[in-house]
């Protein structure tokens, strides 16, 4: 793997697992998660995401965990 995709696939892996327990300390769980990303990503990918026992592929699927945050964050104002 070249090392500037492996950085990238860290960085994803750091960005998703900020995102999910921010959402989780917010009161979500890992299945609300991923009914609000209309079952894009399974909860228990999203709880090893979470607990760092895998990482994201797919630049998109955290670009819509990114996306589905600001909208939990809207409805908690």
């Amino acid at each position: 793997m070249k090392k500037q995709t492996k950085e990238e696939y860290q960085q994803l892996a750091i960005t998703a697992k900020e995102l999910i327990k921010t959402m989780v300390s917010m009161g979500y769980t890992c299945k609300d998660i991923e009914a609000g990303l209309d079952g894009r990503v399974s909860y228990r990918t999203l709880y090893r995401w979470m607990n760092g026992d895998s990482i994201p592929k797919r630049k998109k699927d955290v670009a819509a965990l990114a996306q589905l945050y600001k909208q939990y964050k809207q409805e908690d104002k």
